[in-house]
């Protein structure tokens, strides 16, 4: 092992498979899975909670429950790809595309960070192509090809260098690259990066993907230098959010709960105008 209730209406969507609805498109999704940690103890960080000894009392049971729920999530989503953060290592990766109904394969890097938890990339073999990958500070960037087009997608949380490393990219590939961010960044500097929040319309509608004291708010955010923007929002089934309409946990503070997390995924659909 590595490492009150709110006024504010959620739209509970169902996604398709942007195949179906925008054939020369794409569409892609981020998923904090919210500390999916496996049961064994690391040598490397205290993940000493989520041990079937630990004061979370997190054992294969519980472990299994959470995989299920987060591939369903993956599943309904049914986009392209799929960002994650919060799983602990490979083995964690590959049991979610395993549970997973649609065949996925996926890209795993370690983030060195002191929690233990990766980034995870999960996409249609089909859709997108990756052909390297780089790992950044608090970063994953898997830069491939999507829709007969170059795409550089980076996986972050809270990565403090985002400006930098899109300076770097543009310089590895070129001014005309497509990059798409995703995660929780650490500033909401994109039109320095020469990026758009894709977010920003959901956020202005009221939305959000976190609910802390009863008031949503959008933590995490997808950018873009991207046109064609379809719709960007906050993903929601009813399954996935508590008797009163907000996320639910896996657990509240010690209390199992067994919900999927505290955090809602983020969608993109692109139109057949795909590049920027």
């Amino acid at each position: 092992m590595k490492a009150a209730l709110t006024t504010i209406a959620l739209t509970v969507c169902c996604c398709i498979h942007c195949t179906a609805q925008h054939p020369q498109g794409f569409s892609a999704a981020f998923y904090d899975a919210d500390c999916l940690y496996d049961t064994i103890p690391s040598r490397f960080y205290d993940d000493s909670g989520y041990t079937p000894q630990g004061r979370l009392r997190w054992d294969s049971g519980r472990y299994g429950r959470k995989v299920e729920a987060v591939a369903r999530v993956v599943d309904s989503l049914g986009t392209d790809v799929v960002a994650l953060y919060g799983v602990e290592n490979e083995q964690v990766v590959r049991d979610i595309a395993a549970a997973c109904s649609s065949d996925y394969a996926y890209v795993h890097a370690t983030a060195d960070a002191d929690n233990g938890l990766d980034f995870a990339l999960l996409y249609f073999g089909d859709r997108f192509v990756p052909e390297r990958t780089m790992r950044w500070r608090n970063a994953l960037c898997v830069h491939g090809s999507a829709a007969g087009a170059p795409l550089t997608i980076v996986i972050t949380h809270r990565c403090t260098s985002l400006g930098v490393l899109a300076a770097r990219l543009r310089q590895m590939y070129g001014e005309d690259n497509n990059i798409m961010v995703m995660g929780t960044p650490n500033k909401l500097n994109f039109p320095e990066y020469g990026l758009c929040d894709a977010t920003a319309a959901a956020e202005r509608a009221g939305r959000g993907n976190s609910c802390t004291a009863g008031r949503w708010r959008m933590r995490d955010r997808i950018a873009t230098n991207m046109s064609g923007i379809a719709v960007c929002d906050v993903y929601a089934a009813r399954w996935m959010l508590t008797r009163t309409g907000e996320p639910a946990p896996t657990y509240d503070r010690t209390k199992y709960c067994g919900g999927c997390g505290r955090y809602l995924p983020l969608f993109i659909y692109f139109d057949e105008t795909f590049a920027h």
